[in-house]
């Protein structure tokens, strides 16, 4: 049901959008012209493919705003799913027609859109005004649509945003890892994830405009969530999600006990914070340590000794905190300054308290 209301939603939205494009099939029409032909003036253009041209002053004319044009013949099945790319110095649109109709149309550099039936499509590359000149290259790439079905454990997606919002099912088995990224050249992707245990979003962490994030996900099902930033965005996107096994020692949750000068391995994902809890048999000098290459630690102390917080007490971003505390159970918490996300590392020392041999916290 959704692959059906998605192609009609693609249809009707770029129609709406594109119904100014005039281009003639001959430099020397009337003016009157609002369609165009495959013929052959038309430089082929292969599926995965790309070609070159340039729009000088003798390129054909579009006589609704004086601008210049190429054309190029695109063979497609029906249902066929396409990304357009167009690059190069020409300041440059595109559209697509089958046969009189216009199918789709955008200022560069991407343009998706569905073949209603099989047949030859044309595809015009303008100047984006009557002044615009300059060498481009074309390109096609087949999308292979989503099927609608949900992901299991890993995978991925390639789809189009229409403009609002999408969601897609993940279902886990394993509990672990899991790095989910959303990809996208032609919009600003805004990621989110919701299920047990877990809501996070994720806006630029993927690279470039990208959106990722890592989050521990145990059994069950939940929702990806793909959207472009402030719902300003059309066009191909990617939706990829790895599993990856827990490290040894790694916690998941809440109030597990720390050991003296043992190391314990947890993840913070957005606002959320990490709470472990400290008990010291008798007064004495303590130091806390939160580590992390992938966020800005914060340590926050609470207990019958007092409260406690340090930023950047350690090296770097990294927080360190030593103090004298009075016999008792303290909370030791790890939140990230300014809702960053990622791995860390934190530890505390008791004086006087050997270490027990061991590399890490157990994981409850």
């Amino acid at each position: 049901m959704r692959v059906a209301a998605l192609s009609l939603a693609v249809s009707a939205g770029l129609l709406l959008s594109g119904c100014g494009f005039n281009v003639s099939g001959s430099g020397d029409g009337d003016g009157a012209a609002s369609t165009a032909r495959t013929d052959d003036s038309a430089t082929a253009l292969a599926l995965d493919g790309e070609v070159s041209g340039e729009i000088t002053s003798s390129s054909g004319i579009n006589y609704s705003d004086g601008s210049r044009y190429q054309r190029f013949s695109l063979p497609l099945t029906e249902g066929q799913a396409v990304s357009l790319t167009l690059e190069g110095a020409l300041p440059g649109t595109l559209a697509v027609f089958n046969g009189d109709q216009l199918i789709a149309q955008g200022e560069g550099p991407r343009l998706a859109f569905r073949a209603k039936s099989a047949g030859d499509y044309l595809v015009a590359v303008s100047g984006r005004g009557a002044e615009a000149f300059g060498p481009f290259r074309l390109g096609a790439k087949t999308i292979a649509a989503y099927d609608g079905k949900p992901l299991m454990g890993e995978g991925e997606v390639i789809d189009w945003l229409t403009g609002s919002a999408q969601d897609y099912t993940l279902h886990v088995e394993r509990p672990g890892l899991y790095t989910i990224t959303l990809a996208s050249s032609a919009f600003d992707p805004v990621l989110r994830v919701r299920g047990p245990n877990v809501e996070a979003e994720n806006d630029d962490s993927g690279g470039g405009t990208d959106s990722m994030l890592r989050l521990f996900l145990e059994p069950g099902t939940y929702t990806l969530n793909a959207a472009a930033l402030e719902d300003a965005g059309r066009g191909d996107f990617n939706l990829a999600v790895r599993y990856a096994p827990l490290p040894g020692g790694m916690v998941t949750r809440d109030g597990t006990a720390l050991v003296s000068g043992q190391v314990a391995v947890a993840r913070v994902d957005g606002g959320s914070g990490r709470r472990f809890v400290l008990d010291v048999p008798n007064a004495a000098q303590v130091t806390f340590e939160a580590r992390s290459d992938e966020f800005d630690t914060v340590l926050h102390i609470d207990g019958p000794g007092g409260t406690f917080e340090d930023d950047d007490g350690g090296s770097g971003t990294n927080s360190r905190l030593s103090t004298q505390l009075a016999a008792g159970r303290y909370e030791v918490r790890v939140e990230s300054l300014g809702g960053g996300s990622g791995m860390f590392e934190v530890e505390a020392r008791i004086d006087g308290v050997d270490a027990p041999v061991v590399e890490a916290v157990t994981a409850p």
